[in-house]
């Protein structure tokens, strides 16, 4: 039985009190502290000399920590805080805790992250029986994460360690990008954080 015109204007009517009512109910907020993040640039121990190849690597690893759950900071200063501190303490390597956690404090951030380039080779190999061109790799990553919340550092190491048929998938800018994808999976930082990893409230002060 379909409604009367008068017990449509009473619905109506319920449902904007309703809303009214709902609209001046105040919710909780709940504020996102977004988690200061420096990623340090890459470190290139294999002495590889193409560079373009390697910004894909910064490129690709810096993808996740966006706003509002991560804040980048700027990369000309998180490179000056780092050339800086390697120039004060000529020893000293970015991917060593101790040395991490001291420029997280100097950059106020949250979690410091730096992707080392240890190896690199690649041959391209031609089998004239079968008339076909191979690509040989054998390529090192290691992605170094410290936590200043969690007073952690997290190490992931991927390898490409293979002989397969000469393609686009086996140059160099694609072969990083996909290790670089293979380090960010294993991380416990994502897109959005995993519990236990969210900023804590600050503490009151007195």
């Amino acid at each position: 039985m379909s409604m009367s015109i008068r017990q449509t204007e009473i619905f109506f009517v319920k449902l904007l009190l309703l809303l009214l009512v709902l609209c001046t109910v105040p919710f909780p907020a709940f504020a996102i502290k977004p988690i200061n993040v420096a990623v340090l640039p890459p470190i290139n121990t294999a002495t590889f000399r193409y560079l373009d190849d390697i910004q894909v690597i910064q490129n690709t690893i810096i993808k996740p920590f966006k706003y509002p759950y991560y804040s980048l900071l700027p990369a000309d200063a998180v490179q000056k805080a780092a050339k800086t501190y390697l120039a004060e303490h000529k020893t000293s390597r970015l991917t060593d805790e101790k040395v991490m956690a001291e420029l997280a404090t100097n950059l106020s951030a949250d979690l410091v992250v730096v992707v080392e380039l240890s190896q690199v080779w690649q041959d391209r190999v031609h089998t004239f029986g079968f008339d076909e061109t191979y690509i040989e790799s054998d390529i090192v990553l290691k992605c170094y994460a410290y936590s200043s919340l969690l007073n952690r550092i997290d190490m992931i190491k991927v390898v490409k360690y293979d002989r397969e048929s000469e393609s686009i998938d086996t140059n160099i800018d694609i072969i990083f990008k996909d290790l670089t994808a293979q380090m960010l999976v294993k991380l416990p930082y994502k897109r959005i954080p995993l519990a236990g990893f969210e900023k804590p409230d600050p503490l009151p002060s007195n």
